[in-house]
């Protein structure tokens, strides 16, 4: 262990950029960077991580390229950017199940009534907020933190530390993983999306063929009733459907590998 901090010492600016990739996609990512979570333990957790990674890829015979201390800050600019990015992205991927409860509370007749979220220092929508917690539950339950970790291990050996080359197909894989984001915050919501229109064309039929019957005392309940009922039944199905959108995230997050560099 002495050796390994010696040399950490040795090629400070290998260690220091190898540390800001570690923080950087980390720290600002929904799953290890939550407000709750002390700083101090956060800190800790990521220089442990950079030890270790020190030990699985050592340090480059022939050292870094720069020739100036701009040159090494253009280096630790390039590091901050390839570990904010792919936070980004998982951020989108875990904010969808607030955009499908934001489109299932105006369905249901919620979109009045918000929670504050800790997390996001914002009001986020009240069904939003129990989607998250189921969301995270499955997350943790098939090892998505263990592979989360996994892929920031891939990164240093596809991406080596130093070498990190932004391309012009960024905004275009940016984009292509903000659009799945949305489509399955869509699709996550669709089944009391579609609830809802059918409880409303025949509550249409049903004053149509007794215009006697008052529609808002009678409609707004029941719409609410059925589309909880409806929130219910389909929790497991949603439950099923989180694999899938943590598949699809994982996948779009190794897409950004290839605007950011190539194997060496």
């Amino acid at each position: 262990m002495s050796q390994i901090l010696t040399q950490a010492l040795g090629h400070w600016d290998y260690t220091l950029l190898l540390f800001l990739r570690v923080s950087s996609i980390l720290l600002p990512s929904p799953i290890f960077g939550r407000k709750l979570v002390p700083s101090l333990i956060k800190t800790s957790f990521c220089i442990f991580l950079t030890y270790l990674f020190l030990l699985a890829f050592p340090f480059p015979e022939q050292g870094l390229v720069y020739e100036t201390t701009l040159g090494y800050i253009l280096l630790c600019v390039r590091e901050l950017a390839f570990g904010f990015v792919l936070s980004f992205v998982v951020t989108m991927f875990f904010d969808l199940v607030y955009i499908a409860g934001h489109l299932i509370d105006t369905q249901v007749g919620f979109g009045i009534v918000s929670v504050y979220d800790i997390q996001n220092n914002s009001q986020v929508p009240m069904t939003g907020n129990l989607l998250n917690v189921v969301y995270l539950i499955v997350f943790f339950s098939v090892n998505g933190h263990l592979k989360w970790i996994s892929i920031l291990y891939s990164t240093f050996a596809k991406v080596p530390v130093g070498h990190v080359q932004i391309s012009a197909n960024l905004a275009s894989a940016a984009v292509e993983a903000f659009s799945l984001s949305f489509l399955l915050a869509v699709m996550m919501a669709m089944p009391i999306i579609a609830s809802g229109l059918i409880l409303e064309l025949a509550m249409g039929v049903m004053i149509r063929s007794v215009p006697q019957m008052n529609m808002f005392v009678i409609g707004i309940p029941v719409k609410i009733l059925v589309c909880l009922l409806v929130l219910i039944l389909t929790v497991p199905a949603m439950v099923a459907f989180s694999n899938t959108v943590f598949t699809d995230m994982f996948q779009s997050v190794e897409r950004l590998f290839d605007t950011f560099g190539v194997l060496q």
